[in-house]
Order: C-alpha cells, then sequence, then structure tokens
C-alpha cells in the first residue's frame, strides 16, 4: 500500500516540476511500468487464494464470525471500535455491543453484517477494518478479503486497496 501512495506522490512531484518534458514523459513512463509491475504481483499473490471451502454452510461454521461463545477464541483481540464507542471489535471479526457478542448474518451477497437491524449496518468487514487496518472514513479505501472470503473477516484476511488496485485485482470496476 505505501508503494501505490509513493509512486502517486513521485508523479505529482514530476507533474509540478520544471523538468524538460521529454525527461519528465520519460520518469513518468517508468514510474507507470513499476506501479503496473507491482499491481500484476499484487493480483497474482490474492488472486491465488481461494475460500476454505466451497460449502457455503462450510465456510460460515468454521467463520469465527459465526461463532458466539462468550470466551475469548484463540488469538482473539478485542479493541473498541473508533466510530462508535459501544461496540468493541476482535480481530477475528466478532462484534460486541454493550460488552455482549451480537449474532451476525450474511446479506445474500456473502458478505456479513450485524442480525440485530437496531444497531449499526456496516459489514463487518469494515468493523476490522476501522478497528485494525487503520480505515478511516472518507479515505476511499477499499477493503478486500484476502481469500475472496466475505465470511471469513480476520485481521489477517483483509486488506486495504485503493479503489484502482482493487478493480485491478478483480479484473472489474468495483464501487
Amino acid at each position: 500500500m505505501d508503494r501505490i501512495l509513493t509512486y502517486n506522490a513521485m508523479k505529482e512531484n514530476l507533474n509540478n516540476s520544471d523538468m524538460d518534458e521529454d525527461l519528465k514523459g520519460y520518469w513518468l513512463h517508468r514510474y507507470n511500468q513499476r506501479l503496473k509491475q507491482w499491481c500484476d504481483e499484487l493480483k497474482e499473490r490474492l488472486n491465488n487464494y481461494e475460500p476454505l471451502f466451497n460449502d457455503l454452510d462450510t465456510r460460515r461454521s468454521v467463520s469465527p464470525s459465526f461463532n458466539y461463545q462468550e470466551h475469548n477464541l484463540k488469538g482473539e483481540i478485542w479493541k473498541e471500535f473508533p466510530l462508535d464507542k459501544d461496540y468493541t471489535v476482535s480481530n477475528l471479526g466478532r462484534i460486541k455491543y454493550k460488552g455482549v457478542i451480537q449474532k451476525q448474518k450474511d446479506d445474500k451477497v456473502q458478505y456479513v453484517t450485524l442480525a440485530d437491524a437496531s444497531l449499526r449496518k456496516d459489514y463487518i468487514y469494515d468493523f476490522v477494518a476501522y478497528t485494525f487496518l487503520g480505515k478511516k472514513e472518507g479515505d476511499g479505501m477499499h477493503v478486500h478479503h484476502i481469500t475472496n472470503d466475505g465470511y471469513y473477516n480476520t485481521e489477517e484476511n483483509l486488506v486495504l486497496l485503493t479503489k484502482d488496485e482493487h478493480s485491478y485485482i478483480h479484473g472489474f470496476e468495483v464501487g
């Protein structure tokens, strides 16, 4: 992620410089080549992952998000949700509201939200991204599931990408 931001900063500096146009064009071309190479490597790495199980019921059954035991799961870390202090978020994708673990449901497109309609409408991956990955409101960053499994919302299965990176990885324009 830092690499894309660095390339964008370099391109902006070049565009704003008094450098000879031919030299500027050369360096912009080189930056674009390097950026494409990096995106290709990222796409290949991320697209090599597949869901742990193809069967949706099995995927749900192994996802920590659907485990409502009150005790901590192995390796589980809880942090306060930065957008609303009434929520705490687990690095494994479990959510507590006012100290009580909340049930989750899929929204028919294989992404997970809180089951209680009176609570926040955020996708679980957003809870985790804001709490553990440093996502900020209005930053334009997209959350990508490394294994392409929207049921598995652990910190380790999520990565922040720009809209262009996310579209490039999926091979189509993403919202």
